[in-house]
């Protein structure tokens, strides 16, 4: 199976097998030589081209294509420099108090729990973390389910585990949520770029992504999406001359009218060659197709989950294709992650360690060939 992108807009992959796009993945080389061409311009001769127009279309081209990729109106979408940035915003925006709940998984990114955890200390209430780190196979929607109640205010879950690489149904989370009039807020971070995502039809309160791992962008740039009820409520504890979105030109210091939609969560100058880089990413995906993307990486998933079982290999992955996305993780009793990361990566090969287990991340310019690569390493390393 060859890969899905030209291999040679990723000169790495010359000597390299790359598995490892839910850490940080390669940015396409003609999304680099737009960006480039953006700093270029910038720093040679400032405002000469980069008006205060020309600056909003960066913000403008991110939400357009954010808009695209999950199915939702530009206007409802901010552009942020990271998901934990938006997160953390939205944490004390609601502030959860006594009697409440939130409910979240104790396997998650550090990101997606923390900031509930530092509300709860001010605010009194219970942070429940479903348990799934000593057994990352028995997560699934009956025990998330379980944790929540009528007292749940939020609920706040990725999209696609880290670790683990397991992927809920969007639509059963917001069913889920709805039932107990919960606020539901999905981090698609290690699934937006490689699971469709549509929310026609979803009640999703917010969706967020960063830009540097599946979306194929640059670190310091995210987008998060805000349902129109929410970001009409929505009063950010963190403001700046961007807050009020096209007034923001007047830079009237006397008052604050905030911005209709997403973009009332803005609020100051980001690094906007991230921001280019992570419309351009976008639109640079979705030339292939998001649901060939998702077909190609699962189809290499299968290829490796084949290879790993004789190896020996434990798999935490679910091999559900409906329950994967492009994660597939493994782990090798008597064998140390970290170690077999690093034999792997002395041959060229380049995986993740997490949770005790090896991590595969194939994305759109991976190919069979590169699997391959990967278990004839991996078995070397295991008789190592």
């Amino acid at each position: 199976m060859e890969s899905l992108a030209p291999r040679e807009h990723f000169p790495i992959l010359e000597d390299n097998v790359y598995l490892n796009a839910a850490s940080i993945s390669l940015v396409p080389g003609p999304v680099q030589q737009e960006v480039h061409e953006f700093d270029q311009a910038v720093s040679y001769a400032g405002t000469v081209n980069f008006d205060d127009a020309a600056e909003n279309r960066v913000y403008e081209g991110v939400r357009e294509a954010a808009g695209r990729l999950i199915g939702a109106d530009p206007v409802d979408i901010a552009v942020m420099t990271s998901a934990t940035e938006a997160l953390c915003s939205l944490a004390w925006w609601l502030r959860p108090g006594e009697g409440s709940n939130v409910v979240s998984i104790d396997l998650e990114f550090p990101s997606v729990t923390y900031p509930w955890l530092r509300i709860a200390q001010d605010f009194g209430s219970e942070v429940r973390l479903v348990p799934a780190r000593d057994d990352p196979a028995s997560l699934s929607i009956e025990s998330l389910a379980g944790a929540v109640d009528d007292r749940t205010a939020v609920i706040c879950v990725s999209h696609v585990q880290y670790a683990s690489g397991h992927r809920f149904d969007i639509g059963q989370l917001s069913e889920l949520a709805r039932a107990h009039d919960a606020f539901l807020i999905v981090d698609a971070t290690q699934s937006a770029g490689v699971a469709p995502i549509d929310l026609h039809g979803y009640d999703v309160d917010v969706l967020l992504s960063s830009s540097y791992k599946w979306l194929c962008g640059l670190c310091g740039a995210a987008f998060c999406y805000l349902k129109p009820e929410v970001s009409e409520r929505f009063q950010p504890p963190l403001v700046g001359w961007r807050t009020t979105g096209e007034g923001a030109l007047a830079f009237d210091a006397t008052s604050i009218t905030l911005s209709p939609g997403g973009r009332r969560m803005e609020y100051g100058t980001v690094a906007y060659g991230a921001g280019i880089s992570l419309g351009a990413a976008i639109r640079y995906l979705l030339g292939f197709g998001i649901e060939r993307i998702l077909e190609h990486t699962q189809a290499l998933g299968d290829r490796l989950i084949e290879g790993l079982d004789p190896l020996g290999g434990e798999l935490i992955t679910p091999r559900d294709r409906n329950r994967r996305a492009g994660i597939v993780s493994a782990t090798f009793p008597g064998h140390a992650a970290e170690d077999l990361a690093a034999k792997l990566a002395e041959e060229g090969v380049h995986v993740a360690s997490r949770l005790g287990g090896v991590r595969f991340a194939p994305h759109l310019f991976s190919s069979s060939d590169d699997i391959d690569r990967a278990l004839e390493a991996l078995g070397r390393a295991l008789e190592g």
